[in-house]
């Protein structure tokens, strides 16, 4: 059982965010904290803790820095960021003081739990003693070219990518499929099959709806954590 803190200055998101994860094998959230003199002061415990989820925007101390200093005095502490910093430079600097993962508020259950599992593969993998050759790396980290690749046929990595920026600047929990339609300049059949691709992976629910008659329509709302 891999054992989690979970650190966020909003206590009702810090309880959405331990919810989700003891609904994951394998992990347990033992401690929630709410800003980095209490991280550091459960930690300076000997609180036995195997992984931090940590937001950046914190008050006295952000999450950046809080980092550094966790990486000068516990380096076997793992570290995933979730939080709403959203900044390049912010990202890569997580990055370099070696954080396993970094989410971007509002994200999926789907996410935060393809995080962990991700996580714990990689930790189970390192745990084991001996050698590791070039095939079992590159399932742990993944080669290069794989997120290409791993696209199914008929998804092009741009419009996708192309499709999640117009939602996520929408605002929108609901999806307006005539307004993206109109803004993206793409057919109501090809939003469809994105759409259907983003449900699929979670990042979205499709939801039928009923009403009059004919065919029932399809709502897709967007799934998150504020």
């Amino acid at each position: 059982m891999f054992r989690v803190m979970v650190v966020d200055d909003d206590p009702m998101v810090a309880q959405i965010n331990r919810q989700y994860i003891d609904r994951i094998e394998g992990f347990h959230v033992d401690w929630v904290e709410h800003d980095a003199q209490s991280v550091i002061r459960r930690l300076s415990e000997n609180a036995e803790v195997d992984l931090l989820i940590l937001d950046v925007y914190m008050p006295r101390m952000d999450g950046m820095e809080l980092l550094e200093r966790v990486r000068r005095e516990y380096v076997d502490l793992d570290v995933i960021f979730v939080t709403a910093a959203k900044e390049r430079k912010v990202i890569q600097r997580g990055l370099q003081l070696g954080a396993v993962d970094y989410l971007i508020k509002p994200f999926s259950f789907q996410r935060i739990c393809m995080a962990l599992e991700r996580y714990k593969r990689r930790r189970l993998a390192f745990d084991n003693s001996g050698i590791m050759n070039q095939e079992e790396l590159d399932q742990l980290i993944g080669p290069a070219d794989r997120p290409e690749r791993a696209l199914p046929k008929g998804i092009n990595m741009a419009t996708l990518q192309r499709i999640r920026q117009n939602i996520a600047q929408s605002g929108l929990t609901e999806l307006s499929l005539t307004q993206m339609q109109e803004e993206l300049r793409i057919s109501t059949v090809t939003l469809r099959v994105y759409l259907d691709y983003l449900a699929q992976i979670g990042a979205l629910e499709k939801r039928t709806q009923y009403g009059g008659i004919g065919r029932p329509n399809y709502v897709y709302r967007i799934i998150s954590v504020d």
